[in-house]
């Protein structure tokens, strides 16, 4: 039986779909992922007031190939002569996302705000 010029297209769109599928998971599978690489920026200009005490927004961004789980930020500065240190806990940040939190002082630091990711957890 002789095919017609529509299986013969269909045929070759298959070959080629096929062979791209297998092209692109044997790239994939021979580039290596960066691990987790969760960065902290504080946003100083949006800081505000408010009963509780002076906050300021931080953009935590990970610019890793892999999720990371249980972030704990800490952020430190002098607060009327002593230093505060406050902390934050992020549950789950997946790959080139990223999240604003607010860390909180009792009161305007005096001193420049230092910012740290203590550590994290690979899920």
């Amino acid at each position: 039986m002789k095919r017609n010029w529509l299986e013969w297209l269909v045929l070759g769109l298959s070959v080629v779909a096929i062979g791209g599928l297998v092209a692109f998971l044997f790239l994939d599978g021979l580039s290596e992922e960066t691990p987790p690489s969760p960065v902290a920026e504080i946003h100083l200009e949006k800081a505000h007031t408010s009963d509780l005490g002076w906050y300021a927004p931080v953009t935590v961004t990970n610019q890793g190939d892999e999720a990371a789980e249980a972030i704990v930020l800490e952020a430190s500065a002098d607060v009327d002569g002593s230093e505060e240190v406050s902390e934050v806990d992020i549950d789950y940040l997946p790959a080139g996302t990223d999240v604003e939190v607010e860390i909180g002082f009792s009161a305007e630091p005096d001193s420049e705000i230092q910012l740290r990711i203590v550590g994290f957890r690979l899920p």
